[in-house]
């Protein structure tokens, strides 16, 4: 059982915590305020009793009793005093506490944000001020998880924008990379096909008209250069209606082979196109309508991508230079065009150089056949000679030419005519030389009696084997007169043994007309006159050039012919000072010459033995 106190004393307890509770919604200032207004109470109940005490002191009451209830009324006042205190203690305590527990509840709730518990809320209750403060604290816990919510959105704005945008510079940087790898790659396409281009300007079987060696040059280096399986040169005939095929190359094999002819009766279409088009270019030969009609040629091979460059030669189209690309199709860029458009150039240059070539040897045989022939006619010195004074007359009609219109002459031009045109004459006189004059004896009646062909060969034979001994003793045959035989020593180029060379030749020929036969058997028999004297020789007019001799010392060599003895070598005195010591002579009476009178010959027998 509770005793009176304890029970007074738990109503005390149950009336603090009611009026706390009480106190729940009351501003914290008037709470705090509360506790110092009862004691403010207290303190002036107190004053109040002792001054009402004071007043009744007037009346008379005994000492001890008034002393009596003075300690008794003083010891409630005492009492009373610390139960008001002790319940304003205990007011306090409840009130702070539960202000306190508010603000650790805020505290924690802050603790909890900062470590990005943005979901955190304060339930709202105590004071008015509390309930302010934790609204406001919930308020901006909600604004800046709104400002994170916010900014992370932003952050994934960003970051996907900085991916776009990162990605974006990916490609570009790939393109750009791929680019310059393109271009990387191009330029060492360009810089090879430069350097293979210069090596075929630098070969000399394009150069030097070898045709066949161009072409094969030219399709080794198209398909090298351009990475292509098959590279062909076609050759149109001259209707333009058929194809021949001068060289296949084919990369894999590195072989070289001529495929089969292509007919415009077989693919019209083709032919049709190759005429019409400056070149053709084709990624796909299944999807071009004029190549389905030679679609087989094509799939035999494996070609899946053509191009084709037609050449020309002196404006003609001429033939067509092919690049066939297997397995996978083929883009061909515009390099790779310029690149066989200068292989069919160089194509044709070759065949050009193989037609100039072919007509400068055809040139060159007619000239060696024209100077052959020439050399025939007049000596080696003297053909120089006559080409020395064309070229002249031709440096002529370059001066006057320049001089007609007003222009400067060159002066090697000028020195190379020296202010002259001599035209075709070539004419110089030498000291001495040694003619010889032969003619065969009674021809003229042996040649009434055997028939014209007869009568040329026969010539033909003893003649040449004369002209043998001309060159055997490096002298100069004149002419043929008849059956008569002119040569002379000592020209066109002077020498010192031109009696003896002449001496020695006149005696082979007594030796060789005795191999040639008439018909009836008898030999031959030949009259030979020698003089020796000064003389001019030359070539005069512009047809029908012949090296002839002029001077009174051809005459006297004839006269010495047409006087002399059958079988014998005649001589005049001059040349017989000259070989006497060398050859042998019978002496002779004096005979008379026309146009000289008396002259002294002798007859030349042969060579003195050492």
């Amino acid at each position: 059982m509770l005793s009176s106190k304890g029970i007074t004393y738990l109503g005390i307890m149950f009336k603090i915590s009611y009026l706390a509770r009480l106190l729940k919604n009351v501003p914290l200032k008037t709470v705090l305020v509360v506790p110092f207004v009862f004691q403010l109470i207290l303190a002036m109940g107190l004053v109040g009793i002792f001054i009402f005490y004071n007043r009744l002191m007037v009346v008379v009451i005994p000492e001890s009793q008034f002393t009596g209830s003075m300690q008794d009324y003083t010891q409630i006042v005492i009492l009373l005093y610390f139960a008001i205190l002790a319940i304003a203690i205990l007011m306090s305590m409840m009130i702070w506490r539960s202000i306190s527990s508010s603000l650790e509840k805020l505290s924690e709730a802050s603790q909890a944000v900062t470590q990005g518990k943005l979901n955190t809320r304060v339930s709202v209750e105590g004071t008015r001020e509390i309930q302010v403060l934790t609204a406001s604290f919930n308020t901006m816990v909600e604004m800046i998880a709104n400002s994170l919510l916010q900014l992370e959105q932003s952050n994934q704005d960003l970051t996907l924008n900085l991916k776009e945008t990162s990605y974006e510079l990916n490609a570009s940087k790939a393109s750009f990379q791929r680019i310059n790898f393109l271009l990387s790659r191009r330029e060492d396409q360009l810089r090879k096909q430069q350097d293979f281009l210069l090596g075929l300007t630098k070969d000399k079987s394009i150069n030097q008209g070898d045709f066949i060696g161009a072409v094969q040059n030219i399709t080794y280096t198209g398909s090298h250069a351009l990475s292509v399986e098959r590279v062909s040169i076609w050759l149109f005939d001259t209707a333009k209606t058929l194809l021949h095929c001068l060289d296949l190359y084919i990369k894999s094999t590195n072989t070289h082979t001529e495929a089969n002819f292509l007919t415009a009766q077989d693919y019209p279409q083709f032919f049709a196109a190759l005429q019409s088009q400056t070149s053709i270019s084709v990624e796909d030969v299944q999807e071009e309508a004029y190549l389905q009609e030679i679609l087989d040629y094509f799939n035999s091979a494996n070609t899946v991508s053509l191009l084709i460059k037609p050449f020309e030669v002196n404006g003609e189209l001429t033939g067509i230079i092919a690049f066939e690309h297997t397995d996978v199709e083929r883009l061909w860029l515009p390099e790779e065009h310029s690149f066989a458009s200068s292989l069919a150039d160089l194509l044709a240059l070759g065949m050009e150089s193989q037609e100039r070539r072919r007509a400068e040897e055809k040139l060159r045989i007619e000239q060696m056949k024209s100077e052959r022939l020439l050399l025939n006619v007049l000596p080696q010195e003297i053909v120089e000679r006559l080409k020395l004074s064309q070229s002249k007359a031709l440096a002529s009609k370059v001066v006057e030419a320049y001089s007609n219109n007003l222009l400067e002459v060159d002066p090697m031009l000028d020195s190379l005519t020296n202010g002259k045109i001599s035209g075709a004459v070539v004419a110089d006189a030498f000291d001495e030389v040694t003619v010889l004059f032969a003619d065969i004896v009674n021809f003229t009646e042996y040649a009434a009696a055997i028939s014209a062909s007869d009568l040329v060969n026969c010539l033909n034979d003893i003649f040449s084997e004369f002209d043998r001994l001309v060159d055997v003793y490096e002298l100069e045959k004149i002419k043929t007169i008849g059956d008569s035989y002119m040569a002379v020593g000592g020209l066109p180029t002077p020498s010192k043994d031109h009696a003896e060379a002449i001496a020695e030749m006149a005696l082979e020929m007594q030796a060789s007309i005795q191999q040639f036969k008439r018909t009836d058997g008898s030999p031959f028999s030949l009259r030979i006159g020698i003089h020796t004297g000064q003389a001019i020789a030359g070539v005069i007019g512009t047809k029908k050039f012949i090296y002839d001799l002029w001077g009174d010392t051809v005459n006297v060599a004839s006269r010495m012919e047409s006087q002399g003895v059958a079988g014998c070598i005649q001589v005049t005195e001059v040349t017989y000072h000259l070989l006497k010591d060398k050859y042998q002579f019978d002496s002779r009476r004096e005979i008379d010459i026309k146009g000289k009178g008396k002259m002294i010959t002798y007859l030349l027998i042969g060579k003195l033995s050492s």
